[in-house]
């Protein structure tokens, strides 16, 4: 969505494609909104229902904040909202992770967790906006765009399991998990 903000407002609005940065600055939420709802479940199964909450709260605080001292200011205007939104979910995101620290003996592996997502992303990224490059020399913007997202998402599947991802165990909670682990394993997508 941040990449290809303005061909996909182009795609669903042709004739009001207008907000593109507003779609793209927005799309950054999406990261951190489905992080705090992660840890917000692990966290109410903890029985601490009143966290979430707390750090939604403090969010909102932080949009509101931001809302107000970004908008007037010019060349941003409508666009501070947008920032405010993504400032409000890593806010929340900040607080219910501390917290998460503090309640569980949660350990992670930073690169498991999050340098090897980030690369199978990059990887995504290049491969399909070099494709969506070629493509818009031959044939129009809105193919194009279809073509070098359908390409995104399979070139991150390909990046998820060459970079091993997932662990054995998460493999197998997938529907059908052993099945499909053997089948990675069988073509040493998988230890």
């Amino acid at each position: 969505m941040f990449v290809y903000s303005k061909e996909i407002l182009m795609l669903l609005f042709p004739y009001a494609s207008e907000g593109a940065n507003l779609l793209a600055i927005s799309s950054l939420t999406i990261i951190f909104a489905i992080l705090t709802q992660t840890i917000n479940s692990i966290l109410q199964g903890y029985g601490n229902a009143r966290t979430p909450v707390i750090a939604l709260v403090f969010g909102v605080i932080v949009k509101i904040f931001a809302n107000i001292f970004l908008m007037p200011i010019e060349g941003i205007y409508e666009n501070g909202a947008a920032i405010g939104s993504v400032l409000c979910h890593i806010t929340s995101f900040i607080f219910v992770y501390v917290v998460l620290l503090k309640t569980t003996d949660f350990k992670f592996s930073i690169l498991r967790l999050s340098i090897r997502p980030i690369l199978a992303t990059i990887i995504m990224i290049f491969s399909s906006y070099g494709i969506y490059k070629l493509l818009i020399s031959v044939i129009s913007i809105k193919i194009s765009t279809i073509i070098a997202i359908f390409v995104a998402v399979v070139m991150f599947g390909f990046s998820v399991l060459f970079l091993r991802i997932f662990s054995r165990e998460e493999i197998q909670m997938l529907p059908n998990g052993d099945k499909v682990y053997k089948t990675l394993q069988k073509i040493k997508l998988c230890d």
